[in-house]
């Protein structure tokens, strides 16, 4: 049919196709007079009307609802049946259909059994035509939604080449290109971004796409070790190095052997230390603190790091020749703020691993498109788990997003006081207090290491016992 002209004050169509499948003529109450369905406030949302005696019985769920994507209406007292039976039919293959039940009998008990069956809701006839037109736009509404979050997941699947890395933007898929061409060698790789873009992901791709795949990976923050234990770490001891070294420890460069160390914030390493990787990388040997015997490494190095090392080298506080060594190919990931497009895919993403089933309503991605995103991935996917933890309805709206990035009238979407490690903290422990104060099962919950979360649990504070971990 023809789309109707919208008039002030009339009802916008319905963009999906919508059908009212009926004994006979429906009619609706209105101002004491009755009146068609499909004529009036129906008629111009886009509504076909389909008599129950038109439509061979073997075919009335296909033909009645045929291209209906959208919502259909079906009456529940017919003449050879109850319209249940095409309930089941139109809802057995998922919900496409939003369906809408009509009865002239207000019986709780059939309406609950039609509820069951996935019905968006039900009206007793004769109905108010306003009424049944406010329930057919809000059930156009949320089929809409469904639709909308479905092709999210669909585009997800297609775009996450490795667990937690989905894109769509031009300049992320050219570092990805670079990514992979560069995996199966044994360059060392420098990883360049600012904190949050997902640096640990593009260095677990690596180790996950090259031939060191079945060895370790081996993460470190340089910038979380302290100075005075930096080195032992990193290269282990011999017993009795010094007060305390009662046996031999193998360091970290050692339990990496055959795999790939990631030296996370490589920027923050001391200048002895940097002399000390230098060396690994130009020889693959080293010696244990307090050691006289070489030990090979035979480890390929992927670093990290949200500085500009070539100004850390002008400043005279990182070494030129170190930085070639790192360098063998340079991954440079672009900011959230400077790939907007990624963030309905990156949402939906979080908002499925967080469970739940829910949906992403439309202000609530432009509100999330709107905003500066200083914290870059990492904020996005704090703000998205928290809002899903604080939630109480099936879809997020934008008001259930935290203040911060919620859009402000007559500015664009701003920081409070409420920085992004509180943030972080204020999520953590929600979700350790959710847990039963379960270590193990939260850093499950959230994806993070074990001794991740206790490291930021000691940071906090937060140190009581668990056996729920072995962190």
């Amino acid at each position: 049919m023809e789309p109707a002209p919208e008039r002030a004050g009339e009802h916008a169509r319905i963009a999906a196709p919508v059908a009212v499948h009926d004994e006979r003529s429906p009619r609706c109450d209105q101002g004491g007079e009755r009146q068609e369905v499909g004529q009036g406030g129906l008629g111009l949302l886009g509504v076909r009307r389909v008599l129950h005696d038109e439509v061979e019985p073997a075919s009335r769920p296909r033909q009645c609802f045929h291209g209906c994507v959208g919502l259909g209406a079906d009456d529940l007292q017919l003449p050879d049946g109850s319209g249940l039976d095409i309930l089941k039919e139109i809802t057995r293959d998922g919900p496409s259909i939003e369906a809408i039940v009509l009865t002239g009998h207000a019986d709780l008990r059939t309406a609950v059994e039609a509820m069951k069956l996935g019905a968006y809701d039900y009206l007793s006839k004769p109905s108010d035509t306003d009424e049944l037109v406010l329930l057919v736009e809000r059930a156009a509404e949320k089929g809409r939604l469904r639709r909308e979050n479905t092709a999210l997941r669909h585009r997800l699947q297609r775009l996450e080449p490795v667990r937690g890395l989905v894109t769509e933007d031009p300049v992320m898929k050219r570092v990805l290109l670079t990514l992979d061409r560069a995996a199966p060698s044994d360059l060392p790789i420098l990883i360049q971004g600012e904190t949050g873009t997902g640096k640990e992901l593009l260095a677990r791709a690596v180790h996950h796409k090259s031939p060191r795949a079945a060895f370790p990976f081996i993460p470190i923050n340089c910038a979380a070790l302290p100075e005075n234990i930096v080195e032992s770490e990193l290269f282990g001891y011999e017993k009795g190095a010094f007060t305390g070294a009662v046996d031999r420890k193998i360091g970290l460069v050692e339990v990496a052997s055959r795999g790939v160390l990631f030296l996370d914030e490589v920027g923050e390493l001391s200048p002895a230390l940097q002399s000390k990787l230098l060396r690994v990388l130009e020889t693959k040997e080293f010696f244990r603190v307090g050691g006289t015997r070489e030990v090979r490494a035979d480890i390929r190095v992927v670093s990290a790091t949200n500085r500009d090392l070539l100004e850390e080298i002008e400043a005279g506080r990182f070494r030129e020749d170190l930085y070639y060594r790192l360098n063998g190919v340079t991954l440079s990931i672009p900011p959230l703020r400077e790939r907007r497009g990624d963030i309905p895919l990156l949402a939906r993403f979080f908002l499925d691993r967080s469970g739940g089933g829910r949906m992403l309503a439309r202000d609530a991605i432009e509100a999330l498109r709107r905003y500066s995103w200083p914290g870059n991935v990492r904020e996005l996917e704090m703000v998205i788990q928290r809002a899903a933890l604080l939630c109480p309805h099936p879809t997020l709206e934008a008001e259930d997003l935290p203040l911060e990035t919620r859009p402000r009238s007559g500015s664009r979407a701003s920081r409070t006081d409420l920085s992004l490690a509180e943030m972080e903290k204020q999520y953590v422990l929600a979700v350790l207090e959710r847990h039963g104060g379960h270590r193990g099962k939260t850093a499950e919950a959230l994806g993070v290491d074990p001794k991740t979360l206790f490291n930021k649990l000691r940071s906090w504070g937060q140190q009581s016992p668990d056996s729920g971990t072995t962190a």
